[in-house]
């Protein structure tokens, strides 16, 4: 069986962290200071779990193939 590379994901990969590291600047730029300290730590946990959640979905069906 031949094993493809994952390039694109690679790439996507690295545009979903670098977006979720512009996200966080903007949000503590703009709204972090309009929110508590419990809402600032939900958004970070929350953007965490959707950066986590789409990281799966990208990688899961090239890791199935490799199996």
């Amino acid at each position: 069986m031949i094993k493809q590379h994952p390039m694109k994901r690679i790439y996507a990969s690295i545009a979903l962290g670098l977006g979720w590291l512009l996200f966080l600047a903007l949000w503590l730029f703009y709204y972090a200071a309009t929110y508590g300290i419990l809402q600032n730590i939900a958004v970070f946990i929350v953007s965490i779990v959707v950066v986590t959640a789409i990281a799966i979905v990208l990688w899961v069906p090239w890791t199935m193939k490799q199996v």
